[in-house]
């Protein structure tokens, strides 16, 4: 019986380590349709974010959100920069806006801010009266 506990308890961390270090080395590129300008931030940031450069990182996926607000991937890898420099708040809210510029994306939603959260279902059209009926 120990032994079978120990294959069992052995497995759950083999499964739980991987899924850890598949998640943190994934950046998201900027898609093509992006400006110059902000995909050649958000490409230095990726450059900087590869060589541990935080600081420079943070400061190309900011330039790159300033020239494109609404480039998801910057603010998730914003996001990701920003726990690698502590600020776990401020990282938060660019996976929470990431997530809401790009709804349909698992990478993103699978992000540390997000990962406990459940989207509701769509309620359907003439659903509830508001009193469970």
């Amino acid at each position: 019986m120990l032994s079978k506990m120990v294959v069992v308890v052995a497995l759950a961390l083999i499964v739980e380590s991987g899924c850890q270090s598949a998640s943190p080395s994934t950046l998201l590129s900027a898609p093509t349709s992006v400006s110059a300008t902000a995909a050649r931030h958000h490409e230095e940031g990726i450059q900087a974010y590869k060589r541990n450069q935080w600081a420079q990182a943070q400061q190309h996926f900011e330039a790159a959100i300033a020239a494109a607000p609404t480039l998801a991937e910057a603010h998730y890898n914003l996001g990701k920069t920003l726990y690698k420099l502590k600020a776990f708040k401020e990282g938060d809210g660019h996976f929470i806006e990431a997530a809401n510029l790009a709804p349909g994306n698992k990478v993103i939603w699978d992000s540390p801010a997000l990962k406990h959260v459940t989207v509701p279902e769509k309620e359907p059209p003439g659903g509830s009266d508001g009193h469970g009926h």
